[in-house]
């Protein structure tokens, strides 16, 4: 596939669709009053700070969440990066991140042979596991090279984040350079990539002619309008929060949206606008005029999901990588494809909001509270009421009822997902099939040969993380490398092979991103719990240079001793003779 076909691809699979655009403009607004049903496309956006004053609880539990910081200004209270003069290293490129003498945060960039270049960071993207830097050029902005990881605080090169190989470069000069070949592989401009899914109300507003970009949002990050749509009509129907408004009486209100009040196919539509990629056959009107989809409509109107089979411009195959062989989703920003794989949504009218409550709940994860803890597993009893008791879940999982082999999400949504630098539960609700998992290298894994790293009791190939880990394709390498520092070992002799596996990958593996989940699985086998910058092999590189990653883990082979049980090279090298390198763009 050309390169230029792909960056288009990655934008297309990023938007929501503009085929409905003239569709939903004919319409006409109707009556703002409570008596009748609005059309909110002909609604104006207010913005979260108008919703507070009636909605102040609501505003407080949504300020907790993650979706608040998705984009913001870079400001003191929302930079999580060190920008105390830190240095990163990377594919012949220093990065230094400071401020300037007015405070302003900036990066500069230095290559030998050339001067530095120095940019400010004026808007950064997300502040729960990571966080990304925008730089402003012309009417652009563009996504920095480089990243902080928050849970490890530590910065990374974006291309060890995302899973492409060492040497994946791109030569595109309509990117702004602020390296060149690899360093600069995963520059990406937020007008028409990023700005879909991480703010209220995105309008790109590309001149088709001059390519040239007036962009808007409504709100940046996810605010109350984008869940519960543009609300000027509900803040003139509601001038005061007085009793008979509709604000306490329990009914619908027509000129907003409830999601709790839609149907569960509508109320996943809301979530899936974001956590599903999706496809249409012209994204000119959506890049010119904005996303033309609110909450309530059928996001079907538009665009439809990314699926294993849907072709691209006729060529087949131009996003199979992006899922299991089965079509089972594989990366995230594909729950909604998940979702719409189960059969709990397909029989069962399951949502997103059954489980997840964006008002409540831990932000990470916004598991709904009454789950919390061991109450886990009433988020699949509230419907599968005949597996509450002990002895009911022991004779369904075949394991003890009190240990976590006997958890609903462990067994039916497990770690399968690639995301940037981690990997997520699958939310395709399926039943684990061990023969199914072992039959090909690149078949979708399942929660027992995740656990079971041997290979299931009496299966068939013994294909699990210890043989995926050399053996499969990127993804299923990744897997392999989180679920090996996961589950429990059995013993000292399985712990010294998962250790010396870890440690090979660490080593030889063509994906930073890999050798970065084989690094972190190997420091929870040695020290569980232990912080950041503290406990074994902290300060390994995963984007580190070759011959810097061989002494880091020759060092720790000495360190470790006989604690470590090498794998058999002759064996890793006919195992890795299997694999086939790909590049995926993961889109979060």
């Amino acid at each position: 596939m050309p390169r230029a076909t792909v960056i288009k691809l990655s934008l297309v699979a990023l938007a929501a669709s503009a085929v409905g655009l003239g569709l939903w403009r004919s319409r006409g607004a109707r009556s703002a009053g409570l008596d009748r049903v609005t059309d909110l496309h002909a609604v104006g956006y207010v913005g979260s700070t108008a919703c507070r004053r009636c909605h102040q609880d609501r505003h407080r539990s949504w300020a907790r969440t993650f979706h608040r910081t998705m984009t913001t200004e870079a400001t003191p209270a929302n930079v999580r990066g060190d920008f105390s003069g830190a240095i990163l290293r990377h594919a012949g490129v220093e990065a230094r991140m400071d401020r300037d003498d007015a405070g302003h945060y900036r990066m500069t960039f230095a290559t030998a042979g050339a001067p530095p270049r120095t940019v400010e960071v004026v808007r950064v993207v997300g502040s729960h596991r990571y966080q990304q830097y925008l730089a402003a050029d012309g009417d652009s902005f563009w996504r920095l090279p480089v990243a902080y990881h928050v849970e490890e605080r530590r910065w990374f090169p974006m291309t060890g984040a995302f899973l492409f190989p060492d040497d994946a470069a791109i030569d595109d000069p309509s990117r702004p350079s602020y390296g060149g070949g690899v360093f600069d592989r995963h520059v990406t401009r937020w007008n028409d990539n990023c700005v879909f899914c991480h703010n209220v109300a995105p309008n790109p507003g590309r001149d088709p002619s001059s390519g040239a970009f007036t962009t808007t949002v409504a709100e940046l990050g996810i605010a109350c309008e984008a869940c519960h749509g543009p609300g000027d009509a509900h803040v003139r129907a509601h001038p005061e929060p007085a009793p008979g408004s509709g604000l306490t009486l329990g009914r619908a209100d027509p000129t907003i949206v409830n999601p709790a009040r839609l149907s569960p196919a509508r109320a996943a539509d809301v979530c899936g606008r974001c956590h599903g990629q999706r496809i249409t056959a012209d994204v000119g009107p959506f890049m010119a005029h904005g996303d033309p989809f609110v909450a309530g409509d059928d996001l079907g109107r538009y665009s439809r999901p990314l699926a294993r089979d849907t072709t691209l411009h006729g060529q087949a195959g131009a996003f199979a990588a992006r899922f299991w062989d089965d079509g089972t989703p594989r990366l995230t920003a594909y729950e909604f494809q998940g979702l719409l794989q189960s059969k709990c949504a397909q029989k069962g009218g399951l949502t997103c909001t059954n489980c997840h409550g964006m008002h409540e709940g831990d932000p990470r994860g916004q598991i709904r509270t009454r789950f919390a803890g061991a109450d886990a597993d009433k988020m699949c009893t509230q419907c599968h009421a005949q597996l509450e008791t002990p002895a009911a879940l022991a004779a369904h999982a075949h394991h003890d009822p009190a240990g976590e082999g006997a958890r609903c999400i462990g067994c039916h949504m497990p770690r399968i997902v690639y995301g940037v630098l981690d990997v997520h539960r699958s939310h395709r609700i399926d039943v684990p099939k061990p023969p199914r998992a072992e039959a090909a290298a690149d078949a979708r894994p399942d929660a027992c040969t995740l656990c079971h790293v041997d290979g299931v009791p009496g299966g068939t190939t013994g294909a699990g993380p210890l043989r995926a880990l050399f053996s499969a394709e990127p993804v299923g390498r990744a897997v392999a490398a989180e679920a090996l520092g996961r589950a429990p070992a059995s013993g000292a002799d399985e712990r010294a092979r998962r250790l010396g596996a870890l440690l090979a990958a660490m080593e030889s593996d063509r994906y930073p991103a890999v050798r970065h989940l084989a690094w972190r699985s190997l420091r929870r086998l040695l020290a569980p719990g232990a912080p950041p910058g503290a406990g074994p092999a902290a300060d390994y590189d995963p984007s580190g240079t070759p011959a810097a990653r061989r002494e880091a883990v020759a060092a720790l082979r000495r360190t470790l001793g006989p604690g470590v049980r090498d794998p058999d090279a002759r064996a890793v090298a006919a195992l890795a003779a299997l694999t086939t390198d790909r590049e995926l763009e993961i889109g979060e």
